[in-house]
Parts: structure tokens; sequence; C-alpha cells
């Protein structure tokens, strides 16, 4: 069950994506991206909670970490996750105090520089890993959250 922040975020970002003509699909949670297997039948499927998808099919993709914050699993499976996409070109986590910015910024950069150690080309891993901080009492309604990305989204985030 998500938080009542949680789904004021989802929705203020889902209408923030709605003013640009650049996104050709504006998803919400339910459609899931395909992770395929390099040579087998295996797929998994990846519900992020907001995705973006240009004309040109690229993706920009939203998580929310809210309760995720608690367990460090479930942070790590979110950024590997999101950074296995395909055609992902930016991905941006969201949480809901800036001091929570740190830890997941810390785990981001250890798993993008891991992956690129490990042998992925930069056109496999998102070009952009951001994170956000929206407080709880700035998402009181997807209204207030679409003012705050419109405002000061670039002043409230640390780019990987």
């Amino acid at each position: 069950m998500v938080s009542m922040y949680h789904r004021n975020v989802q929705e203020g970002i889902i209408e923030f994506g709605r003013q640009y003509r650049r996104f050709e699909k504006i998803q919400g949670g339910k459609t899931p991206i395909h992770i395929c297997h390099p040579t087998k039948k295996f797929v998994i499927l990846y519900h992020p909670d907001v995705q973006f998808i240009t004309k040109y099919g690229k993706r920009y993709i939203f998580e929310i970490l809210d309760s995720e914050l608690k367990d460090q699993n479930l942070i790590i499976a979110n950024i590997i996750q999101a950074c296995l996409s395909p055609n992902t070109s930016k991905v941006f986590f969201i949480v809901p105090r800036e001091k929570d910015q740190d830890k997941v910024k810390d785990m981001a950069v250890t798993i993008v520089a891991k992956l690129q150690d490990l042998g992925a080309q930069k056109k496999e891993i998102p070009r952009t890993v951001a994170v956000f901080y929206i407080l709880k009492n700035e998402a009181e309604n997807p209204e207030s959250v679409k003012r705050v990305l419109e405002v000061s989204a670039r002043d409230r985030g640390v780019t990987i």
C-alpha cells in the first residue's frame, strides 16, 4: 500500500509531464518495463512509479523512495532496475527529506560506477541519474508537487 505522500508525488509528476509536448507517453506505475536477458527467454518486469517516453523512444524514469528508505536492499533494487531499463535516458529518485539525498546518491554512484567498471557501454547506462527531495508538507496534493517541480526542482537535486 502506497502512502498519501507517494500518491500525491506520483500524480504531481504525471501532471508536470503532461505540460510538455516532447513526451509521447506518460505512464504511472501500471505499465511495466521489460528488462530482457541477453540470450535466454527470461524477462524481469519493472514497474517504475512514473515514466515519460519521448517521441524518439527515450525513457525518463521517476522513482519515489518513501518507505523504501528503511531498507537498503529496496533502494539498491530500484537503482539497478532503473539503470538496466532499455532506452533510459534519465533517472530521477525522489525522497521526502533533504538528508536522504546523500544516502541514495552514494548508492547510485556506486552502482553506476560499478556497471561502467564491469564494461557496460555508456549508451546502455542512463546519461543522467539525479536525486531530488520534495518535503512531505509540500506534497499535500498533486498540484503543490507540480508547482515545486516547476519552480525549484533544479535547486533541490544532486546529479550524478
